[in-house]
């Protein structure tokens, strides 16, 4: 595996410097982040010979060395991520944040749970508060496999103003039948703390009234605009809701394109007031939703 370098260039990268100094208590000032070589657990083939004193010190060694990897790769993919942006909040990350994020990084070796954990550390230097020490403690004990699982959710992921969620009309019919969400993968989540345990919630637009409205539902980089003409009745869906820590660890997954997604969704608000269109979605300069090569959904 060979090295992979980030310039340090720029407020990104000069923060997350600023945060692994502090939590991992080094005098790292180097304007490079490096990826390393694998360990070489070869190295202590001979330690059976090796005075016991000398094998606790080899074993520490190794263990230590083991962290420091993790977190050497954990750091280069924070890097990566703020390389990306420039855009970065003055507020400093919180002290006590840090070191409970690096005490549990660097027993984290997955490389899959690596990725997130890098796209933790890059989403709070950017936006601190963005990740509470409660959902590092989750995200600590979840397992690649319930990870696979979580991520087949929040790929789905629809928001609209502060409110995000999971279009569910038929109890889990759809979700099953077209991207292989069980009944039993909602129970886990629940459990885990992911997915609010109520049952049939709903996500609903008011009455128009004598005004008429639009409405933003985005998912990803795409979106579905409603616009409600006057007199338009309250309109709702049945839905599955995220917890807390559940919404903050999608912020970490790219929903992946569904248009029979997008079309169920079309047709849980279809009314003759409304028009519906759907296609890519893009924030204007002036922090406006425009949507590019849009389809009418006229089922």
């Amino acid at each position: 595996m060979s090295d992979k370098i980030i310039k340090i260039k720029g407020r990104p990268l000069e923060k997350l410097v600023q945060v692994i100094k502090k939590g991992l208590g080094s005098s790292v000032t180097k304007s490079e982040l490096r990826k390393e070589e694998e360990f070489d657990e070869g190295s202590f083939d001979n330690s059976k010979d090796l005075h016991p004193d000398s094998r606790v010190q080899e074993r520490i060694i190794h263990k230590e060395t083991k962290r420091q990897q993790n977190l050497d790769y954990i750091n280069y993919i924070a890097g990566e991520q703020l390389n990306q942006d420039e855009n970065v909040s003055d507020e400093p990350v919180d002290d006590d944040w840090i070191y409970r994020f690096f005490n549990i990084a660097e027993d984290i070796s997955n490389e899959e749970m690596q990725l997130l954990w890098g796209r933790i550390l890059a989403g709070e230097i950017k936006e601190p508060s963005s990740y509470s020490t409660r959902t590092l403690e989750l995200l600590k004990n979840l397992t690649k496999e319930e990870a696979e699982i979580f991520t087949k959710f929040a790929q789905l992921k629809i928001t609209s103003g502060d409110t995000s969620f999971i279009y569910n009309q038929d109890n889990g019919k759809f979700l099953e039948d077209e991207f292989g969400i069980k009944f039993s993968d909602r129970l886990l989540l629940t459990e885990l703390g992911l997915i609010a345990s109520e049952n049939n919630l709903e996500f609903s637009f008011n009455p128009t009234g004598n005004v008429q409205m639009n409405h933003v539902l985005r998912y990803g980089r795409k979106g579905i605009v409603l616009y409600r003409e006057q007199n338009t009745p309250k309109q709702a869906i049945k839905v599955l809701i995220f917890t807390k820590a559940g919404l903050e660890l999608s912020r970490l997954i790219q929903p992946e394109f569904s248009l029979k997604y997008i079309r169920n969704i079309c047709k849980g608000f279809k009314h003759s007031n409304v028009k519906i269109e759907y296609g890519d979605l893009i924030l204007s300069p002036n922090n406006r939703f425009l949507l590019l090569n849009k389809t009418i959904f006229n089922e």
